[in-house]
């Protein structure tokens, strides 16, 4: 070859490279917007009185590259397929967030969590909506989040990890996610106000499928999480 042609096509061949490999993304904040909808319109017969959701608590975390299921680096806060920590279960029962926010810290220090949130407002009625922000990062670009159903023996509905990084790596500027429900298997109370009836031993975190929420052995939707980038 050509000793002349040799640095042209290194070159050449350098600038290609560059402009193929696009660089991670900035970390991006995103409003977070959950809007309940439940109500004896979407659920007749299955709205007891007093309906609500707790305190809603999420997080931005790493993608293990797997299925998810009975992985807390991907579900973040839960396992579906896996049995619920004292933190969820304090959630799905009590909409306690105390001993949750304990192990969000401990996967902060896990580099698994990069930032967390947790609603102003102690509770919100149905129909309602609880809204705040969250910072996601190239590292950690899913999100999870979840609130107990209210009344309830160990329901609650999630956000479950969407990655707001879109199929070129870029920031996605909305996305609209179905709120699922889910039993936290610690409780095998059957009904809204069921008296405490602990599951022994505690069964997997699974979508709800029976009860009063799926009489057609499915959940229908309590609502929707809206997520809209804002910087």
């Amino acid at each position: 070859m050509n000793r002349l042609l040799l640095p042209a096509l290194l070159a050449a061949t350098a600038c290609t490279t560059d402009k193929d490999v696009q660089p991670a993304p900035s970390p991006a904040t995103y409003r977070v917007t959950f809007e309940a909808t439940w109500s004896p319109a979407t659920h007749p017969g299955a709205y007891p009185a007093g309906a609500h959701f707790s305190r809603l608590i999420g997080v931005a975390h790493a993608s293990s590259g797997g299925t998810g299921i009975g992985d807390v680096a991907y579900r973040a806060l839960y396992s579906q397929g896996g049995l619920a920590s004292t933190g969820i279960k304090d959630m799905a029962e009590r909409g306690n967030n105390t001993a949750l926010r304990t192990e969000i810290a401990t996967l902060q220090l896990s580099k698994q969590v990069s930032g967390w949130f947790e609603s102003r407002q102690a509770f919100i009625g149905s129909p309602g909506r609880f809204v705040d922000t969250i910072t996601v990062d190239a590292q950690h670009p899913l999100v999870t989040a979840v609130t107990m159903i209210a009344p309830s023996p160990d329901w609650f509905v999630a956000l479950e990890s969407p990655s707001l990084l879109d199929a070129a790596g870029q920031w996605q500027p909305s996305l609209s996610v179905g709120a699922r429900a889910y039993d936290a298997g610690t409780d095998s109370g059957p009904a809204f106000d069921s008296p405490d009836q602990p599951t022994a031993p505690a069964q997997p975190v699974t979508p709800i499928g029976t009860g009063p929420l799926a009489p057609g052995g499915t959940a229908t939707s309590l609502g929707t999480f809206h997520l809209e980038r804002i910087r």
